[in-house]
């Protein structure tokens, strides 16, 4: 079940509820390929995926880099890859179950010949441990003080440091981390992207938009991204607002069922009538079976 699914079945408040289940499967479906600098296949790489509150899974590249997994939920995935003697990479990314992901390739650097010296593993393990064992503050506090020792895995680092955060619920401090990232590398859509989500997942309604203007709409291929940040609008009476993402995600997807399903919502709050029933029965239409569908019935047969 996706997080915008939650908001239409519980409302606005299932936002801040954690999941009870440690449940990472789903739909979706994701591949990708690892890669040294020069483009090389990396073989045999791990691949270690976390669905934070839901689980977490791994898996091992073929001798030709490539890895693929079927059947994960829809969300924000920390993914981390792993190969001997290769500098390990992490990143997040959204998946989703709805819409085809796009590839994942990663490029590894090669590990530099000597180690690392003692206090810098002492803080990479101490951190890495505090954050599985859920003790955020912990984790911070050491990969705060790898950042000083390091400064050169600032990227990896600031990604460490906001997903401590993020687990915190702590929005504001998550994006100080991330625009650190973005600082480096003003290109990086992803993290842009990633930034305006965590901003609308924390109320940050101004913040999420002003983020989301400096994407190109090209950026953006999946239609779970804009019906996300439309949920946090609609939640918060910005019907024009939630209709012009939602509209946009149906751009991209003219089967999405949830998308006609709140934009026909939508419409009913606005008084605009005919629109909200042509939505509910479009969304009727493309999926019969959804257990929303008997809902927009619901609707029709009071705008009839």
């Amino acid at each position: 079940m996706r997080v915008s699914k939650a908001f239409l079945l519980l409302g606005a408040l299932a936002w801040a509820v954690p999941a009870l289940a440690q449940d990472w499967k789903g739909m979706g479906r994701v591949e990708g390929k690892v890669t040294d600098t020069d483009g090389k296949p990396v073989a045999d790489a791990i691949v270690k995926m976390q669905l934070p509150g839901r689980g977490q899974t791994q898996l091992k590249a073929d001798n030709k880099g490539h890895w693929a997994i079927l059947g994960v939920a829809g969300g924000n995935w920390d993914l981390d890859f792993e190969a001997k003697g290769f500098d390990t990479k992490s990143i997040r990314v959204h998946l989703s179950e709805g819409s085809p992901n796009l590839p994942i390739e990663v490029k590894l650097a090669k590990s530099a010949p000597k180690g690392p010296p003692p206090e810098v593993l002492e803080a990479v393990q101490k951190g890495d441990e505090a954050y599985k064992a859920g003790r955020f503050a912990d984790a911070r506090q050491q990969y705060e003080k790898l950042l000083t020792m390091r400064p050169e895995l600032a990227a990896t680092l600031h990604m460490q440091i906001a997903r401590c955060y993020s687990q915190e619920k702590n929005y504001a401090k998550e994006l100080e981390q991330l625009q650190a990232i973005l600082d480096a590398d003003p290109k990086n859509a992803d993290i842009r992207k990633l930034m305006a989500l965590e901003a609308f997942q924390g109320g940050m309604i101004e913040k999420g938009e002003e983020l989301l203007k400096g994407l190109d709409d090209s950026a953006i291929q999946d239609p779970d991204v804009y019906y996300n940040v439309a949920v946090p609008l609609f939640n918060n009476q910005k019907m024009e607002a939630a209709v012009g993402y939602l509209t946009k995600a149906l751009t991209l997807n003219p089967k999405y069922a949830d998308g006609y399903f709140l934009r026909g919502k939508a419409y009913l709050s606005l008084g605009k009538m005919a629109e909200a029933k042509a939505d509910f029965q479009k969304m009727i239409e493309v999926a019969p079976d959804d257990p929303n569908s008997a809902t927009a019935k619901a609707f029709l047969s009071q705008l009839k």
